[in-house]
């Protein structure tokens, strides 16, 4: 009995040593695609945020990152106030139309404006200037004129009544330029007496007599006013040879 037994464990022994020569070992299971550990993913860096080389020679730092004002929603934006001289500006604007309109005829609103140009107020006197030009004729010029060489007047009216005088005939408007220039103070007496000297060729300073005789013979010249006339010849007595 022992003796089988002996042969049972050597035929056993020698069945799992052939069985064992001939299993393979399990392949290996490769990673796929879904299997595989994805790399972290990276975020750009924040504005401001950029790595800053050691001065050391070490890694690249960081810098704290600055806070950015988050953007203010619904608040309105300034905008340019109007100025107190803009509103003034517009009110004479206003006001020299309603005169315009309540007259509308050229007569009535050059009269009309006329007689309250001495009363009005500075702006309306700026508004009112060009309205004058466009309405007042070569013969009323000197009415204009006393507007021109009141002080009262503001510098900006005065200077449009001045340019007037430019686009008039020169027999009207260029004996204007003495009168400026010889009034006492007024901001355009230098350009009246500049531009005199250019039409007269020759500056005759402060003697006003020589510049209206100066400029009365260029107007000649002009042939803007008639020469002197020629004296008559007497006729010789009746019965002289």
């Amino acid at each position: 009995m022992l003796i089988g037994l002996v042969v049972a464990v050597a035929a056993a022994a020698v069945i799992g040593f052939f069985g064992l020569g001939n299993t393979k070992p399990p392949a290996p299971v490769l990673p796929t695609a879904s299997t595989q550990p994805k790399p972290a993913a990276t975020q750009p860096p924040a504005p401001g945020t950029l790595p800053v080389q050691r001065q050391d020679g070490g890694g690249a730092t960081a810098p704290p990152s600055v806070p950015m004002p988050a953007p203010q929603v619904g608040v309105p934006q300034p905008t340019n106030p109007v100025t107190v001289e803009q509103r003034a500006r517009e009110a004479a604007d206003m006001k020299i139309g309603e005169i315009l309109a309540q007259n509308p005829t050229v007569e009535g609103s050059r009269d009309r404006l006329l007689v309250l140009f001495p009363s009005m107020g500075p702006f309306e006197k700026i508004a009112a200037a060009p309205h004058i030009n466009n309405l007042v004729s070569d013969e009323q010029v000197p009415t204009v004129v006393n507007f021109l060489k009141n002080p009262n007047t503001p510098a900006e009216a005065q200077e449009t009544f001045f340019n007037d005088m430019l686009n008039r005939p020169p027999q009207v408007g260029w004996p204007v330029l003495i009168d400026v220039m010889s009034a006492t103070n007024h901001p355009l007496a230098g350009r009246a007496r500049e531009l005199l000297t250019t039409i007269l060729g020759q500056d005759y300073g402060t003697n006003i007599d020589a510049w209206k005789k100066g400029l009365q013979e260029q107007l000649k010249l002009q042939g803007a006013i008639p020469d002197d006339p020629q004296p008559a010849s007497t006729p010789a007595p009746a019965g002289t040879q």
